[in-house]
């Protein structure tokens, strides 16, 4: 695992992304509403000649737990088109692994200075328009988010993990994989309009309601690296036609609580892998680790001081 970056300029990321979009307390910076489900995933074994990580060997069955959410800071905002799928998977050593997936194929910046800037720039109009006119790429990938093409149901969205990892089986032979959940109902979309305008407990409403006549299902697809792929920069999506793996099956069963699971502040960390699987060099990846713990410090005891801070400046303003 590459340690580099992991806690580069956390804080301020954090502290930005709470400037610019408000700052709520007790809840995620970004992806503030969600709710937990309990699952288990089964392994389809055919992930064994890639990695000798436990959970994809043959017969492997281990439970899971899944949090589904809307992209916005606001718990009360409408509900978003971006959604994400942060999967938890309770290894039989006692150890988990964590995967975070959104719905879009990649992620539209590709270092965390770029988010950072994006995000002080993001402050005011001028400073927006300044910083899109002068990164053209990070503008078409803030546009395409726009255009996002909204769920009809969590249980029929693709979710894509938009960071590269190493894969290395028992010979200690090494491939380079993305992370993909398809799943088994199929994919369905509507306008981002048409979701927005729904109450902001739209999808889990429905997902709970479907939940209710059955488990649902996605599969754990890896697409394998060509030549040519970028394995550092995840704003950029590697084509339809590389080579996949179907690693298992998750079925999402029933809904859950942090009471019930037992962890008060859930983390989800895309680089707590395990052996077998190895980071990239990804530098969003590597970041995401210190900017995670910051923002569970924060919605944590750390909020009350957050808050404290706010009001004070309010009062002075």
């Amino acid at each position: 695992m590459q340690p580099h970056g992991q806690y580069h300029r956390a804080d301020a990321l954090v502290t930005g992304i709470h400037q610019v979009n408000g700052f709520h307390p007790g809840y995620r910076a970004v992806h503030a509403l969600g709710r937990i489900y309990r699952g288990s995933f089964a392994a389809s074994g055919d992930g064994a000649a890639l990695t000798r990580a436990a959970h994809f060997q043959p017969g492997s069955v281990v439970p899971a737990t899944m949090r589904f959410s809307s992209a916005s800071s606001d718990p009360e905002a409408p509900p978003s088109p971006v959604t994400a799928m942060a999967t938890k998977f309770y290894l039989d050593n006692g150890t988990v692994t964590d995967l975070i997936a959104l719905n879009i194929p990649a992620f539209p910046m590709a270092t965390p200075d770029d988010v950072l800037n994006a995000v002080t720039a993001n402050k005011d109009p001028d400073s927006m328009r300044a910083f899109l006119a002068t990164n053209p790429k990070i503008a078409a990938a803030i546009k395409g988010l726009a255009a996002v093409p909204a769920p009809v149901s969590l249980a029929e969205t693709a979710f894509h993990a938009i960071h590269t990892f190493w894969f290395e089986n028992s010979a200690r032979e090494r491939r380079a994989g993305r992370y993909h959940w398809e799943p088994e109902a199929g994919v369905s979309t509507q306008p981002g309009a048409d979701l927005t305008a729904q109450p902001d407990d739209a999808l889990f409403t429905e997902l709970e309601a479907r939940l209710e006549d059955g488990p649902v299902i996605f599969r754990l697809v890896l697409s394998l690296a060509g030549e040519g792929d970028d394995l550092l920069d995840p704003s950029t999506a590697w084509p339809e036609d590389r080579e996949r793996v179907t690693l298992g099956r998750l079925t999402v069963r029933r809904r859950t609580s942090l009471e019930e699971i037992g962890d008060p502040i859930m983390l989800h960390d895309p680089t707590r892998t395990t052996d077998g699987i190895d980071t990239s060099d990804d530098p969003i990846l590597a970041a995401r680790r210190g900017i995670y713990e910051t923002s569970a410090v924060n919605r944590g005891a750390g909020w009350k001081s957050r808050a404290a801070e706010a009001a004070t400046r309010s009062g002075a303003s």
